[in-house]
């Protein structure tokens, strides 16, 4: 009887402090305000949050039906870059800089047990040099300092010390930030290799996209685009006209 009774509380407590599931409104609701389409205020207006949602599907090449239907409950769940897409629901186009620095050194720090330490380091370079051709003579190099390092980039899990924590397998792949910063986070979490084979990440196609941040590039509307948002697999061989036209905004006129 003594035993019964302490399974029967055990189940208590285990529904007491169960989390309350998270209804497909409120998902996608956070991610409007997650990747900027919205500020928390626009979520309590109909027509703000109307437009947040259109915003939102034009973005994800959905139907643009303005309500949380099945085709934007599914968008919201493709794995993507965790960089925002909008700053407070307004574009941010141009907002930022490139590369000032003639010279810029980078330092490849904590990696995955999913890719050896020499292809961190060279697919990593590799994908720097497909931007590096469009920086009007900014050069890249590796260095063993990281307190030299301009771009520090390292796998990290969950918390990883930077304020944007990632969110377990799935969902956020990676993250970077803009110049004169230009550090690049990868979510340990993931699956990796290289090319992007049945359910592993593309990390050299992960690591294209988020050094075009790096750069200095938002996210594109055009799905084609290095620089879309969500994650299309592995591939890339080349960037778009769209991510070389955004170079050239950001470095021709040096």
């Amino acid at each position: 009887m003594k035993g019964l009774l302490i399974v029967t509380l055990a189940i208590f407590a285990a529904g007491v402090y169960a989390a309350p599931a998270i209804s497909s409104e409120d998902q996608v609701h956070n991610y409007l305000v997650r990747f900027g389409y919205a500020t928390k205020e626009d979520l309590q207006n109909r027509a703000s949050l109307t437009d947040a949602i259109k915003k939102l599907q034009r973005m994800g090449k959905v139907p643009e039906t303005g309500v949380i239907d099945e085709a934007t409950i599914e968008l919201i769940k493709k794995p993507r870059c965790g960089v925002a897409d909008y700053e407070n629901g307004k574009p941010r186009y141009n907002a930022y800089k490139g590369w000032t620095k003639k010279q810029v050194e980078f330092y490849i720090g904590t990696g995955t047990s999913y890719l050896t330490h020499e292809e961190y380091s060279s697919y990593f370079g590799a994908a720097l040099r497909l931007w590096s051709g469009h920086t009007s003579g900014t050069t890249f190099h590796p260095t063993t300092n990281k307190s030299e390092a301009d771009i520090i980039t390292y796998f990290g899990s969950h918390d990883h010390g930077d304020g944007y924590p990632f969110d377990g397998r799935g969902g956020v792949l990676a993250h970077a930030f803009f110049p004169d910063d230009g550090d690049v986070h990868f979510d340990a979490s993931e699956k990796w290799d290289i090319d992007g084979m049945g359910d592993y990440t593309s990390f050299y196609s992960v690591a294209v996209h988020e050094l075009g941040h790096s750069m200095g590039l938002e996210h594109s509307e055009v799905e084609e685009a290095v620089m879309y948002p969500w994650y299309k697999g592995g591939g890339i061989d080349k960037l778009h006209q769209d991510d070389i036209d955004g170079m050239n905004k950001l470095y021709a006129s040096r």
